[in-house]
């Protein structure tokens, strides 16, 4: 008896096609850790300068490493609307891992991910050396650790992207936001930026909540092989207008995604 093949189900040119691309953004990554690591060397000496400027080299090695990761990929970004400021808080949507790619290509910006990611294989390291937030959201003494790693990167100058709904979903919506890491922005009434994230795939492609979208516990190394296949992705970053502030984090995180919704294109699947 035969079915309907999985929407992950790959032949040998698809994966051929993701082994390429996976050797090709691993060495890419190697490379510019490299790179990194002798570009720090100089602010090292420099106790007073030396984070500073450690994080803007770093910055700019994020966009060049987002930038040619996504073309290696085979994602075509658009992005509509005023980008917030260098060193703003923003809030984002979150369907994909595809995402953390995406925003470096376009924005000088560290991200608060869960705490799993530090132990992940490679990329934990190299996740911990982008600057990145951890948070481990099982444990609620960890938002306090959280909350001061954000003010540290905005303090430095950078950017943080926050993803409110702490998990991914399958693009058709937005989970409710959760508010706890908004406590310190909105305490002082700080300006919160926002934008969404969508994608899709070419006519007679696998849709992009298959194969981008990572939601019902389909193992990471199967999704990314699938999402990796493919040989484009459209992605559409919306930038919203004026941030937002209040002095309650819980209705700070319903204006946004209030106002984030009015901007959301939904995934086409």
């Amino acid at each position: 008896m035969t079915g309907t093949p999985s929407p992950l189900h790959l032949g040998a040119r698809d994966r051929i096609r993701a082994a390429l691309k996976a050797a090709a953004i691993g060495v890419w990554t190697t490379l510019l850790i490299m790179l990194l690591g002798i570009s720090w060397l100089p602010s090292l000496l420099r106790r007073r300068s030396g984070p500073a400027g450690r994080a803007r080299i770093r910055r700019w090695y994020s966009r060049l490493w987002g930038c040619v990761a996504v073309r290696v990929i085979g994602v075509r970004v658009c992005a509509l609307g005023t980008p917030p400021p260098n060193g703003a808080l923003i809030v984002s949507n979150h369907v994909s891992y595809l995402d953390i790619l995406v925003l470096s290509s376009l924005l000088p910006v560290v991200f608060v991910a869960g705490a799993g990611l530090r132990r992940w294989p490679y990329w934990g390291l190299a996740s911990a050396i982008g600057g990145t937030v951890y948070i481990d959201r099982s444990k609620r003494r960890d938002v306090v650790g959280a909350l001061a790693g954000i003010e540290r990167a905005l303090g430095r100058g950078d950017g943080v992207v926050l993803f409110p709904e702490a998990t991914t979903s399958d693009g058709s919506s937005m989970l409710p936001f959760k508010p706890s890491l908004l406590a310190t922005a909105a305490k002082r009434e700080s300006p919160v930026h926002r934008l969404t994230v969508s994608y899709r795939t070419p006519k007679g492609s696998p849709s992009a909540r298959d194969r981008v979208c990572w939601w019902n516990d389909v193992p990471f190394p199967r999704h990314c092989a699938g999402l990796l296949a493919l040989r484009r992705i459209e992605c559409t970053v919306r930038f919203g207008d004026a941030p937002l502030r209040s002095r309650d984090r819980k209705a700070l995180a319903v204006a946004l995604r209030t106002a984030m919704l009015q901007d959301f294109e939904p995934v086409a699947g």
